[in-house]
């Protein structure tokens, strides 16, 4: 498979994406952030960060022109992001995505590779495999595992428990599970997936509840057999 880009262009989204690592997290103390968060444009810090952020990202690349753009649009984003509601994982999501969409438009412009850019995504829009790919990891997430719920809510009353547990863990465990086997059987890696179902056996192994730990492994066992017979499908189809 020829590359993307070649490795001289690859160096220059490195060193932007280092760049950003190092000022947004390494190069920037908590009392920064603190202080931004209280004062919001009226702290200081906020401006010696952006000014931070553009010079380490102008150094990198050697551009002058880079330095500005990187320093006024994380200005932006982060007067957005201060202006938000509680530091919740969503809003820092957010901020780190509209940060990396700066980066790569920066490093297109800085490589003139607009074009090409363009050139790609329409060949990858036509590449069946990419929508086979897509189809088959979102199926796994919640389509899935709404399949799973109802194939075992006849049990579910049976096991209600007093013991608490973390609010929807149950969910993203089991979209984790289902997309790491589906990624180890894609790349054939049947090891990685025993070594998987070990580790929640075991997870169960010292449970007192009968009802509760075959619960579990029913709905595990159900997960894990849907997956495979949907990276068993992808595979041949591909």
């Amino acid at each position: 498979m020829p590359l993307l880009f070649s490795a001289e262009q690859a160096i220059v989204l490195l060193q932007l994406t280092l760049a950003h690592l190092l000022t947004d997290f390494f190069l920037q103390p908590t009392r920064w952030v603190l202080d931004k968060e209280a004062r919001k444009e009226r702290s200081p810090f906020l401006y010696a960060h952006v000014v931070l952020t553009g010079a380490v990202a102008g150094l990198f690349t050697g551009n002058i022109g880079v330095a500005i753009f990187i320093a006024i649009t994380h200005l932006g984003i982060d007067l957005w992001k201060l202006h938000q509601p509680g530091r919740t994982f969503k809003n820092f999501l957010l901020d780190q995505l509209f940060h990396g969409i700066v980066l790569v438009i920066t490093w297109l412009f800085l490589i003139q590779g607009f074009d090409y850019m363009r050139q790609v995504l329409v060949a990858f829009s036509r590449d069946f495999r990419i929508w086979a790919l897509l189809t088959a990891y979102l199926f796994c997430t919640y389509p899935l595992g709404f399949v799973v719920g109802m194939a075992t809510s006849r049990w579910r009353e049976q096991v209600a428990s007093p013991r608490s547990s973390l609010n929807e863990a149950g969910k993203w465990i089991g979209i984790m599970e289902r997309l790491l086997i589906l990624t180890f059987l894609l790349n054939d890696q049947f090891e990685a997936i025993g070594l998987l179902i070990a580790a929640k056996a075991l997870l169960r192994f010292k449970d007192d509840d009968l009802k509760l730990t075959e619960y579990v492994l029913i709905g595990t066992l159900l997960s894990f057999t849907l997956t495979i017979a949907v990276g068993m499908a992808l595979k041949r189809v591909l």
